[in-house]
């Protein structure tokens, strides 16, 4: 039902008395918890959980250091609470692995952390603080050497900046251009080697070029991301870890324009 990075709330038909140790396996998360608290909900119960310390390490948390949550929410680092809470919930809904046809239990507990993070302004002020020294240099996942050797190398270029374009264009779809020199530094990868990616790009109609220079993803090369992103493990990640700056590069001082009614209740609260 809930989760964050010290406990887990389930449902259960039964009774678990307080201090019972209980054995969590969902996703990567494989150890044991402590029943904290047992309270009526509709039918059951939900039942809070705390994990042990060796239970914690295997959360998926460690591993989604990469993970911009706010390209991985789809919305503009400026957005409002309400608008994030809207789309969290829509998405909840999608991943929850109890959905038969469209659960991830790994994002969903990615999903669970961004919103942790996310719904306490203070450590949204320090995820901000930290995306920001970070927004200068290279996106860690371009450091691997599947970007570098050989024709694969070329391939996964490719896919790289088509990835940062299609972020670019769905959450800014009013300044959807990114300039040649902004993906040489957030890719860490020389302009000769992208002068190749971009020409192919261009000759299969996914990008264009602006009268300013700018790279933009054509509607065929939005076809592609989305129709090759479930079948490529590696674009699937480049497109969860894109670089803030493709979200919030000329952001409105206002936030996401979409919404802004005034949401101001707490939407987790997991007890541990």
């Amino acid at each position: 039902m809930d989760f964050s990075r010290h406990g887990i709330c389930v449902s259960s038909s039964q009774v678990l008395p307080l201090t019972t140790v209980v054995f969590l396996r969902f996703g990567t998360l494989n150890g044991y918890g402590v029943v904290r608290h047992c309270t009526p909900h509709h039918d059951g119960y939900a039942i809070g959980l705390e994990l042990n310390e060796d239970t914690k390490v295997t959360a998926p948390y460690a591993d989604d250091t990469d993970v911009d949550y706010y390209t991985f929410l789809q919305v503009n680092p400026k957005a409002e609470w309400s608008t994030i809470h809207r789309i969290y919930r829509m998405m909840a809904s999608r991943f929850h692995p109890d959905n038969t046809e469209t659960g991830d239990s790994e994002k969903f507990l990615i999903l669970q952390a961004a919103c942790e993070v996310l719904s306490d302004p203070e450590r949204r002020a320090a995820y901000d603080a930290s995306l920001q020294s970070r927004e200068t240099g290279t996106l860690p996942i371009f450091e691997l050497s599947e970007f570098v050797n050989g024709i694969e190398g070329e391939m996964n270029r490719r896919l790289g900046v088509l990835s940062l374009l299609y972020n670019r264009r769905r959450t800014s779809p009013d300044r959807p251009g990114v300039s040649l020199l902004d993906l040489e530094k957030r890719m860490g990868i020389p302009r000769e080697y992208l002068e190749f990616t971009t020409w192919y790009l261009k000759s299969k109609e996914y990008i264009t070029v602006a009268d300013n220079s700018d790279l933009t993803l054509t509607a065929l090369g939005v076809d592609f991301v989305e129709s090759s992103c479930s079948k490529t493990p590696i674009l699937q990640k480049l497109l969860d870890c894109g670089p803030r700056y493709v979200t919030s590069l000329n952001a409105p001082e206002g936030g996401d324009t979409l919404d802004r009614e005034r949401e101001k209740r707490p939407l987790l609260a997991v007890s541990a």
